[in-house]
This record gives C-alpha cells, sequence and structure tokens, in this order.
C-alpha cells in the first residue's frame, strides 16, 4: 500500500509538470512578442496586475509597428492597461481590474484619438475610483448623465430668457391690441426692461431685480413705473401658463406703487382752446409734434391713432383718412373725413415728413413718435390740471352735442362702438356726408377761436 501511494504521487508530479511545460511552449508560439514587449492572444490567461508587476511597457513606436492579425490580440502595458488590436487594424485601450471578486473590463479609447499618455492617465483615474469601490464605467455614465442633464438646463434657460419669453408674448399680443396699443406696449419693454433683463432666465427675475427697477421708472412718473409693472406681470403670467417659471413675483410687490390721482379729461374752455393755439404759436419744440396736436384737434383722434398715422393712410382727392381694422381700438375699419384745414395742416407737414412712410416719424428713425411726447407737449402749455391731448375727444364730444349735431354721427366720428344694432347699421355714406358737415363746422370753431379774442 505504501508502495502503491509513493507511485500515484510521483506520477501526479509528472503530469503536473508536462502541463506547465505545454503552457509555456504554447504561450511563445501563440503570443510572442513585438519589439521585445509580451503580447498574449485575446482570452489567454493573464495573471491579475499586482503592485510588483511591471508598468509603462509600452511606447508610441511601440504601438505604430503593431500589425492586425486573423484575431483579437492584445499589447499589454502593464497594471492592467493593455492594447486590443483588432483584425480591422482598429486600436482599442483597455483596462482589466477585479471589484468585488470579479474581474472587469473598462474601455478607455482608441489609438490614436487617446495617445498613450492619456490612455495612462485614465488608468489612474479608474484605479483611484476603483479603490474607492466605484466602478469607472458607471461613474463615466454618471459624468455624462450630470452634462447631458446641465446641457439641457442651459437650453431651457436660453429658451426661458427673458428676451425670448418677451418677444413670444408680444408676437402672441398682436394681433389682439389696437395697433398703436402694441407699439405703446412694446416701446415701453423695450425701453424699460430689455435692457435690465434680456440676458437673463426668467426663473432669475425675482422680487430683488424688481424693485430697483420699478424705483427707477418712477423717476420717469408714477404711471411709468405702473405701467412698467403692468407690462412685467403679463409676461410672467404668460411664462407660468407655458410652464417656463414656477410664479409670478409681481403680486409680491404689491402696495410698492400708488396711482397718482385721477385726472379728469374734461372738455377745455373756449378760453383753453385760445390759450393752446397762443402756446402753438411759440412752441420751440419738434414742429412735427405741433402740427399732430393740431391734427388731433381737428379730428378727434386719440393721440395713438395720430402718433403712427402712415402717409398711405390719406386721400387728399376725397379729403379723407382711412384707418385699418388692426389700428383701431374697436378692430374695424375707420373712416374720417378731412376739413379743409386739416388738409392744409397735412401738406404742411408733408413738406417736412412726406418722404417717409410716417407722419410723426421717432427722432431715433426708428417707427413712429409716442402719444407720451404729445403728452408732454400739452403739459408744458400749462393749460390746466389734466389737460392731455385725450381731452380733445372730450371737447369735441361737448361741442358737437351742445349745437345740436346728431349723436350718431358724433359717436361714428369718435370710433366709439354703437351698442344699438339699428344705429349700428345706419347707414353709412350718410354717416360719412354728416361727419364731413360737423368737422367742418368744428374746424370753423377752432379757427375762430385761435385768430378772435373771447366772444
Amino acid at each position: 500500500m505504501e508502495w502503491a501511494g509513493l507511485l500515484k504521487s510521483i506520477a501526479c508530479l509528472t503530469i503536473r509538470s508536462a502541463e506547465r511545460s505545454y503552457c509555456s511552449s504554447s504561450s511563445e508560439k501563440i503570443g510572442g512578442s513585438v519589439g521585445g514587449t509580451r503580447v498574449q492572444p485575446w482570452g489567454y490567461f493573464s495573471p491579475q496586475w499586482s503592485p510588483t508587476m511591471p508598468e509603462n511597457l509600452l511606447t508610441d513606436a511601440k504601438i505604430k509597428s503593431v500589425k492586425p492579425t486573423d484575431r483579437d490580440w492584445k499589447l499589454s502595458d502593464g497594471g492592467g492597461l493593455f492594447l486590443l488590436v483588432k483584425p480591422t487594424g482598429c486600436k482599442l485601450w483597455r483596462w482589466k481590474y477585479r471589484l468585488q471578486g470579479k474581474e472587469n473590463l473598462f474601455a478607455i479609447g482608441s489609438f490614436p484619438q487617446v495617445s498613450l499618455a492619456e490612455a495612462r492617465t485614465a488608468r489612474e483615474k479608474a484605479r483611484a475610483l476603483v479603490k474607492q469601490g466605484i466602478h469607472p464605467a458607471h461613474e463615466r455614465q454618471q459624468v455624462k448623465q450630470r452634462n447631458l442633464e446641465a446641457l439641457a438646463e442651459r437650453k431651457r434657460a436660453r429658451e426661458s430668457s427673458f428676451a425670448k419669453v418677451a418677444q413670444a408674448y408680444l408676437t402672441e399680443i398682436k394681433p389682439v391690441f389696437a395697433y398703436s396699443s402694441y407699439r405703446t406696449k412694446e416701446s415701453r419693454i423695450r425701453k424699460y426692461l430689455s435692457p435690465k433683463f434680456d440676458g437673463m432666465p426668467m426663473s432669475d427675475i425675482g422680487v430683488k431685480q424688481i424693485r430697483p427697477l420699478l424705483e427707477e421708472c418712477k423717476t420717469h412718473g408714477a404711471w411709468a413705473a405702473i405701467h412698467v409693472k403692468g407690462d412685467l406681470s403679463a409676461i410672467f403670467e404668460f411664462a407660468v401658463v407655458r410652464g417656463l417659471v414656477e410664479a409670478n413675483p409681481i403680486p409680491s410687490l404689491r402696495g410698492l406703487l400708488r396711482a397718482p390721482a385721477s385726472e379728469s379729461k374734461a372738455a377745455m374752455t373756449r378760453e383753453q382752446i385760445q390759450k393752446f393755439y397762443q402756446a402753438l404759436r411759440g412752441y420751440r419744440g419738434y414742429p412735427e409734434t405741433a402740427l399732430c396736436l393740431r391734427l388731433i384737434a381737428l379730428t378727434a383722434c386719440r393721440p395713438g391713432e395720430a402718433a403712427d398715422a402712415e402717409w398711405e393712410e390719406f386721400d387728399f382727392e376725397d379729403a379723407v383718412w382711412r384707418r385699418p381694422a388692426a389700428k383701431m381700438k374697436a378692430r374695424r375699419d375707420h373712416i374720417s373725413p378731412l376739413s379743409t384745414q386739416a388738409i392744409a395742416v397735412l401738406k404742411g407737414l408733408q413738406r417736412i415728413t412726406g418722404g417717409g412712410r410716417y407722419l410723426f416719424p421717432h427722432r431715433s428713425g426708428k417707427g413712429f413718435t409716442t402719444p407720451n411726447r404729445l403728452t408732454y407737449a400739452m403739459r408744458d402749455m400749462n393749460l390746466g390740471r389734466g389737460t392731455t391731448p385725450h381731452c380733445w375727444r372730450t371737447t369735441f364730444s361737448t361741442w358737437a352735442n351742445e349745437n345740436g349735431f346728431r349723436p350718431d354721427a358724433i359717436e361714428r366720428q369718435l370710433a366709439h362702438v354703437e351698442s344699438n344694432k339699428v344705429r349700428a347699421t345706419y347707414n353709412k355714406a350718410l354717416l360719412l356726408d354728416q361727419r364731413r358737415s360737423l368737422l367742418q363746422a368744428w374746424a370753423g370753431y377752432l379757427s375762430t377761436a385761435e385768430h378772435s379774442g373771447t366772444e
């Protein structure tokens, strides 16, 4: 029995020695070496890296000299880093590591897009992650996800920037607002809000940013600040509905601004009318402003309708002013007869601005003048508290009704919406004739007031 056991042990040792010799011989035949560097066929056993194993075995020259074969094979740099050479000639950096008892491969990139030095740097970073129990591939995926989220956030911020949201808001309201009202609102946004907020995401605009802006606007008048606050609130509501911001911060500023005492648009007296014309004769501002105020007085139009009037709207031969529905508060076409005095004003103005689009162009060369310019001009005349260009409509209506002109003709001239359906369908041609007579009589009254003393 003892001899049998001894013979069995000798046989096992002989077999193991033969296996080691065969494996060593096979490795030399299958793997070989390139430039003195050990290479192994893909899938062949390779011991796990340890601190005692050599690293940085490769050079750029060695890598470039490698030629593909008919199957995948590896060119080791040590430390688990190797270059996988594909039959197609593609060379891929891989790092082999163990984590939680399992062997893993981390794809670093392809050569030469990832250089040898960059691959080694990536290996060291990946090794540091493995020491923390983190798979490098998982970390890379998380970094990629964070980058995508940051990119999406930047895109969302660009799409929800004040400039883009304000423009989208203006585009949406344009068909709904009267032309002059729209242009006034657009002008306020461009003048007061855009310079402060255009480069900011809506989500970054809060009470802290809005309060000093409104305080600054108050220096231009209480109503200017109130209107700007309303515009900004409307833009925020527009953004909230579309999910671009969570809430509108404007309600938090309630009580910051107080509306000034209401200034009634009362009819002007004969003395005020005379003072108005006296002030016009001595007016030292732009001549277009004085002529615009004259046109408003003669036609009883809204100040905004005169401010944005275009030359193509006027027909001197038929002596009418045709305003399209898009520019009217009532959203319907409006035809206004022109008195001989109004025609004279227009011909005088034509010598100044007739070469352009607008009767009263903005001094910047872009667009038309603002109704506020007209308001300031009348206030400088010291005609009395609350006297504005709009008062001409009240004055015209009062004078016409007191002098027995038909109410429906008066209301039609003022472009008021007629609630009575029977009156609304009244003969338009007849009303045009009546309004022509009405406006000529009104122009005569104004001429008398301008060139004579009190009655």
